[in-house]
Order: C-alpha cells, then sequence, then structure tokens
C-alpha cells in the first residue's frame, strides 16, 4: 500500500470519526425535541422491539442449551455439576444476555435502520426537511436512539430469561440436577455487581446501535447500490463496537468492582 493510500485513509476516518461526533452531538441537543417526536420513538420501539424479540428469544434460548450442556459435561468429573446454576446465570446475566441481544438487534435493527434512512438520504427526502426547516437528526436519528436505547433492556431481559431457561432444561433432562438445586444455585449466585454489569450494558449497546446505524444511514451515497452498503457497514461496525465496549466496560468494572 502507498503512502498516499495510507494518507488518504487516515484522512478518511479522521473526518468520518469528526462528523460521527457531530451527529452525537446533535443528537443529545435533539433531545430537547423529544415530547415532538414521541410519536416517532414510540413506533419505533414497537417497530424495534416486535421485529427482534421472537429472534433474541430463540437465540437466547439454544445459547443456553449449550452453555449448559458443554460445561455440564466439563463439570461432572469433578463431582461440581450441581454449580450449573451458578455457572448459567452469572455468564448469562453478564455477558450473554446483553451481547448476544447486542449482536441480533445489530443484524435485524441496525441494518432496517441504516436501510430506512440512507433511502431517504439518496431520494433527497433528507434535503427536503432541511427545505422545510426541520432538522434531520432531531427527526431521524435521536427518536431512533431514544427507542433503541429504551428497548434493548426488556430485549435483554427476553435473551436471559430464555437463555436461563434453556440451562434449566438441559440441567433436569440431561444431567440429573434436581430442579431446586439449579434454581437457588442461580438465583444464590447473581450479586448487585453482576446485575449492575448485566443491565447497564443493554443502554449502552442500544444507544451505540442506533447511532452507528443512523449515521451511515445519513452518509449513504450512491444509491440503491450505496444503500445496500450503508446496511452492511452499520451491521458491521455495531457488532463490532458492542465487542470492543463490552470489552472497556468489563475492564471499568474490575477497576470500580475489584
Amino acid at each position: 500500500m502507498s503512502l498516499h493510500a495510507v494518507d488518504t485513509r487516515a484522512r478518511n476516518f479522521v473526518s468520518g470519526a469528526q462528523e460521527f461526533a457531530l451527529l452525537l452531538g446533535a443528537g443529545v441537543l435533539g433531545l430537547k425535541d423529544l415530547w415532538h417526536f414521541r410519536r416517532q420513538v414510540g413506533d419505533s420501539m414497537v417497530s424495534f422491539g416486535s421485529a427482534a424479540s421472537l429472534l433474541v428469544i430463540i437465540s437466547g434460548l439454544f445459547l443456553g442449551l449449550v452453555l449448559a450442556l458443554e460445561w455440564g459435561t466439563k463439570l461432572e468429573p469433578f463431582g461440581a455439576k450441581l454449580l450449573m446454576g451458578r455457572v448459567v446465570a452469572v455468564a448469562v446475566i453478564r455477558e450473554i444476555g446483553p451481547i448476544i441481544t447486542g449482536l441480533m438487534v445489530a443484524g435485524r435493527t441496525g441494518a432496517k435502520m441504516a436501510a430506512e434512512i440512507g433511502s431517504m438520504q439518496v431520494t433527497d427526502q433528507v434535503d427536503a426537511l432541511r427545505a422545510m426547516g426541520i432538522n434531520p437528526v432531531s427527526r431521524l436519528v435521536m427518536p431512533r436512539q431514544v427507542a433503541s436505547t429504551i428497548t434493548m433492556f426488556p430485549l435483554t431481559l427476553l435473551a436471559d430469561g430464555a437463555a436461563i431457561l434453556g440451562g434449566w432444561i438441559v440441567a433436569i433432562l440431561w444431567l440429573n440436577i434436581p430442579s431446586h438445586f439449579f434454581w437457588s444455585s442461580a438465583l444464590d449466585s447473581l450479586s448487585f455487581k453482576d446485575l449492575t454489569v448485566g443491565y447497564v450494558k443493554p443502554f449502552v449497546f442500544g444507544y451505540m446501535i442506533a447511532s452507528i446505524s443512523a449515521f451511515t444511514g445519513m452518509s449513504t451515497r450512491g444509491g440503491s447500490s450505496g444503500v445496500g452498503d450503508s446496511a452492511t457497514r452499520a451491521v458491521m461496525y455495531s457488532s463490532l463496537s458492542i465487542l470492543v465496549v463490552d470489552f472497556i466496560l468489563g475492564k471499568l468494572v474490575l477497576a470500580v468492582f475489584g
């Protein structure tokens, strides 16, 4: 790769980062119009939640089944399979539930969001909003940010419940663990730190997914082909950011709680 190509990519990255930061700032400023666009927020919440709920439940259920089956067979030789409830509950609440929900929402809702805004961008509907004196960020981006941030929490609860249910099914059917042992171990093992970590992440992930998807949508160029590219970038960048931020939040939790 030539030095000129490296310089061009670096400039494009810095320019994109600046534009993304400006979009985030405009979204925060747009919160003053939240009540005015409350209908758009409500419609987005219904759309996001109904579209992703079944996918999240199925994904969580099968991840719980796999987690319990794998760890159960590893713990059984050591006579520690009664700890299965603790392993499943802590892993699901702290990591698996938020991450699988974030990835599923990024793949389903993030792509849809980027495609919707991208289609409006390439058909000059965004410019039409500006011509009518309507801030496109307040009208298109901010409601989706709010809706995604709020909706991620109940979706994560669904994923957590489905995953723990999957672990319970494996525990009683294949590992022969009494049901009350599984549930008592699962509930007794959860601490305030686990719940805090597990239920702060969805809000952060939801905001990130909406912001990145909206940014790629607003940056769409090149007609229908550009819309497809924007949807692909939205899924890719949102999924990667979820994994990166999950690591950062994990390090912060260790620094704060020890």
